[in-house]
């Protein structure tokens, strides 16, 4: 299922829409499964696809893509937050 999201000022992208190869809703999860779900997630994914995740637990904004860059998996290249207190993150697989 692909969805595909216009960034309205995205780092790495400029008005260019992110297109999400998989998407995962980890809301409800906690550290540190939110980040084995997106790596499991990650693992099935070819490389330079993105992987959507949407997560509703703070320490997960951060803890996240410092984990990513740490193991070499990926990163995040749109964040948003959507309501307060719940974060998507697009990650593209390296």
């Amino acid at each position: 299922m692909k969805k595909t999201v216009v960034p309205e000022a995205a780092p790495h992208v400029e008005k260019a829409a992110i297109s999400s190869d998989e998407t995962i809703d980890l809301r409800g999860k906690k550290c540190p499964m939110t980040f084995v779900y997106t790596k499991l997630a990650l693992e099935k994914l070819q490389a330079q696809q993105v992987l959507e995740v949407i997560l509703d637990y703070a320490p997960s904004f951060t803890n996240i893509p410092r984990s990513l860059l740490l193991q070499q998996l990926g990163e995040v290249v749109k964040e948003q937050e959507e309501t307060p207190g719940e974060k998507i993150l697009w990650i593209r697989k390296g």
